[in-house]
Order: structure tokens, then C-alpha cells, then sequence
């Protein structure tokens, strides 16, 4: 996956935020993309702005969805609804993946698996579909909640 031109700097203190993506560069987009690139798990507002919050960054619910809209439409971040009647965020930069979510306590884990793109490549092969793009994800119990 190749990175847009720029991304480095955008990331890494939004230094061409204007020029390459046309946002004006503000405390609270600068906050929440290094929030974004610091997860590991997909996270919704509501944990962005708790954390804003933590940071002292103002920033009210409707700016925070609105940024996120902004950055979803550029291509910044993935959007993921995980069957919770709300969307959760995470940096679109990542190497492609799935999730696991327990249905115990909630946690979120990242699932790469080949076989999975294997799968679209004999779809393709086999069938003579063209896959444009997928969504998978595993729901059951993670390792803590199992036991």
C-alpha cells in the first residue's frame, strides 16, 4: 500500500495539512490524528474526545464528528461500524486487516490473515468476479474472557 504524498508530514505535526489535503491546521486536528496514530484499536468520538479533554484541547461533540467526517472523506481514516449503532475510527494507513471483537468486554484486536486474500484471488480466478473490496470481522471471546 502506497502512502499519499505527504502523509509523513501530516501525521508528524501537519505541516502541509493545507496544502495537501485543505484543512486548516488546528490544535484539535492535529490532537486527534496523533491520538489516531497512537491506537491500536479503532476508537469511537467518544473516546477522542475524552481524550482531547485529558489534553486540555477544546473541542465539543459536534467539531469531533465533523473532523472525523472530514478526515473520512479524504481518505485520512477508515470509518468502521462494528454492530454497536455507532462508528469507530482508525488511520487508514495501515496495512489492510480485520477485527476481532469479544462479546465479553469489548476489546478489539486486529486480524491479518492471507487466506483471506486468498480467497478473493480465487473468486477472481475461479468465478471471474472482480472484488472491489470486503468486510469481515470475528465476534466471540478474546483470550482474557475465555479463560
Amino acid at each position: 500500500y502506497q502512502l499519499p504524498q505527504g502523509w509523513g508530514t501530516l501525521v508528524l505535526g501537519m505541516k502541509n495539512i493545507n496544502t495537501v489535503y485543505g484543512f486548516r491546521r488546528t490544535r484539535a486536528r492535529t490532537s486527534i490524528l496523533e491520538l489516531l496514530e497512537k491506537e491500536k484499536s479503532p476508537v469511537d468520538v467518544q473516546f477522542i474526545l475524552d481524550r482531547l479533554s485529558e489534553l486540555t484541547v477544546s473541542a465539543d461533540p459536534a467539531t469531533v464528528y465533523r473532523i472525523m467526517d472530514a478526515f473520512y472523506k479524504k481518505g485520512i481514516v477508515e470509518r468502521l461500524e462494528l454492530g454497536e449503532g455507532k462508528f469507530r475510527y482508525e488511520i487508514s494507513k495501515r496495512e489492510h486487516h480485520h477485527h476481532f471483537i469479544c462479546e465479553n468486554c469489548g476489546a478489539i484486536e486486529d486480524v491479518q490473515d492471507k487466506a483471506i486474500e486468498q480467497i478473493e484471488a480465487r473468486l477472481s480466478k475461479n468465478r471471474g468476479l472482480v472484488v472491489t473490496k470486503h468486510c469481515l470481522e470475528f465476534y466471540g471471546l478474546c483470550r482474557k474472557c475465555s479463560r
